[in-house]
């Protein structure tokens, strides 16, 4: 078969017995800008070390497998698709040989490597290999991966007491690779074919492989810009020094692209991975080359960022319409405020007033059935996501529907099926429903905060920073108490009336106490005054006191219309 790709077993450096090698004074290597940085650490270069080892006491070793490829006309550069790590820490090995004992390995054997995928990384490389023998254990640079190795293979070399001459032999004359080298073949292919051969190199995740399909895009529908990878590059160092997931950047323009060309569940259903490789795949003329240029790429990065840093000037509810999206059980999308700011002219707070119109159907559906359902994620793909693509009005489209069921032979004998079941659905049982709890509970305490008009940046700390903070679903009348002392309405002490958010150090910590002693906790709802309070369990105490210290079926009922009213307001069911 004629397979554009040629494999052979080399060395490392060209020498009198091996004919194949990989340093030599006609190759110069590119580490090409899709690549990951440096980064081995101490654990890879100890297994390095073990590897020389053997190769000192005699033994041929092999080192794996290095793929390159060719990347332009000029013959004697090739990219490094796999084996940069290695490459990169024999030149570093070779260079302190050759300080310890003054013989040019470098010079002699023209090991030439450039550095393109990370700013300044070449210069790092440089600046290392200028360090001077001695100097070497002094020097402290932050942030210089090159350097900490250096150190590490300078003292390993120390510990073998063993001739820098066996050494050197035995890096040129015992050292072997299996290197492949590609020529004329789509990147994407070129790593596809790494992926399938090398599973223990490194594994491209669905990122790596849009920067790849994302430049072979570019670089063939607009040929006049030739430094597309550096810019796309450019935008991922961007994304990474804000610690974002570039994947959460990806899910956003994926609903746009599905937005602006009503693509449909069938399209948005797809994994990032298999969704971006089928639009860049199409072989027709491209109808979505106006969203796909770079700019608008670049512009929903901008975007993202953007936003998250200024929800909190939107003094409202509507500031958390992505965290209550997240709540519900179509968290998918999360996406809607960042893609109504994209074709909102980056309008934020219509974006986010748009997004919250729709979070509102989504709790309602999230509560009303136990599991994900079809005609929902129908109508958020051909109902919400092109009307956003538009600037149409989100409100209107939310409201004619939000009251109905969404299968459409239960509208015919229950025309207010929605509004019906959802206020059923939370007075009784509610605990029950981990998820429908969760939802209800969580919401229904947002709303008092925001009724109070709390901080919006304190609010956001005690419902969704979880990592620092988290709370608990409680029964204000506990479970061993009201099953004993009033079983018939058992179902109704499961419900709103009964439960509430509440620090999880608190709920923890007072058990199954009567309502007389929870109070107090309740009242300061707070642990060493080192946790938020919600203004929901402040509310509750207040009823309690209100009640004489007491809380039975007459309290909780009077607590569930009130919250009943409160949520179905807020959505939009009330009449």
């Amino acid at each position: 078969m004629n397979f554009p790709m040629e494999t052979k077993i080399v060395g490392l450096v060209k020498n009198s017995k091996e004919d194949g090698y990989i340093y030599g004074e006609d190759k110069n290597y590119i580490i090409p800008e899709y690549q990951r940085e440096y980064s081995w650490g101490e654990t890879q270069i100890e297994s390095f070390i073990t590897s020389l080892k053997r190769a000192i006491d005699g033994e041929s070793v092999f080192m794996g497998t290095v793929q390159f490829a060719y990347e332009s006309t000029n013959a004697s550069e090739l990219h490094i698709i796999d084996g940069q790590q290695r490459m990169t820490t024999f030149l570093l090995l070779c260079n302190v040989l050759e300080k310890q004992i003054g013989n040019k390995i470098l010079s002699k054997n023209n090991m030439n490597l450039s550095i393109r995928n990370f700013e300044s990384n070449n210069y790092k490389l440089a600046e290392t290999l200028a360090i001077k023998y001695e100097e070497i254990d002094n020097i402290d640079i932050p942030n210089n991966r090159y350097i900490e190795n250096t150190k590490i293979l300078k003292s390993a070399i120390e510990e073998l007491e063993c001739e820098p001459d066996k050494i050197i032999s035995a890096i040129f004359e015992k050292i072997y690779f299996v290197e492949l080298v590609t020529k004329d073949i789509p990147l994407p292919q070129v790593v596809g074919i790494f992926n399938t051969i090398n599973t223990t190199g490194l594994d491209l995740n669905c990122t790596d492989l849009f920067k790849l399909q994302y430049y072979e895009y570019l670089k063939k529908n607009y040929p006049d810009t030739d430094n597309w990878m550096r810019l796309i590059c450019d935008v991922y160092e961007k994304v990474n020094k804000e610690n974002i997931n570039m994947n959460d950047i990806l899910d956003i323009y994926k609903h746009c692209i599905v937005a602006k060309y009503e693509l449909g569940w069938e399209m948005l259903s797809k994994s990032n991975e298999s969704f971006f490789e089928e639009i860049f795949d199409k072989k027709e003329p491209e109808p979505k080359s106006e969203l796909l240029k770079f700019q608008e790429f670049d512009k929903i990065v901008e975007i993202y960022l953007d936003l998250s840093e200024k929800v909190y000037n939107v003094k409202s509810i509507s500031a958390f319409a992505t965290d209550i999206i997240w709540m519900t059980r179509y968290g998918r999308y999360w996406t809607l405020p960042y893609v109504a700011a994209y074709f909102n002219k980056s309008n934020y707070e219509a974006a986010l007033n748009s997004a919250i119109e729709v979070a509102k159907y989504l709790v309602v559906c999230s509560v009303n059935f136990d599991k994900v359902i079809n005609p929902v994620q129908t109508f958020m793909c051909n109902k919400i996501l092109p009307a956003i693509s538009k600037n149409e009005n989100i409100d209107t489209i939310v409201q004619d529907v939000i009251c109905e069921s969404p299968y459409e032979w239960r509208r015919t004998d229950y025309p207010e099926w929605n509004k019906k079941e959802f206020a059923n659905r939370i007075k009784k049982d509610l605990f029950y429903n981990g998820k429908r709890a969760y939802i209800i509970c969580t919401l229904s305490a947002l709303i008092e905060e925001i009724i109070a008009q709390t901080d919006i940046e304190k609010i956001d700390t005690k419902f969704f920073d979880w990592k620092n903070f988290q709370y608990d679903m409680e029964h204000i009348c506990a479970r061993n108490i009201f099953e004993k002392t009033d079983p018939k309405n058992i179902s109704e002490y499961n419900g709103i009336g009964n439960l509430v958010v509440l620090n999880r150090s608190i709920n923890r910590s007072i058990g199954d106490k009567d309502v007389s002693k929870k109070v107090k906790e309740y009242k300061e709802s707070s642990r060493y005054n080192k946790e938020p309070k919600f203004v929901a369990v402040e509310n509750v105490a207040q009823q309690i006191e209100a009640a004489g210290n007491s809380w039975g079926i007459e309290q909780v009922r009077e607590r569930q219309v009130n919250q009943e009213k409160m949520l179905c307001d807020f959505l939009g069911l009330s009449d």
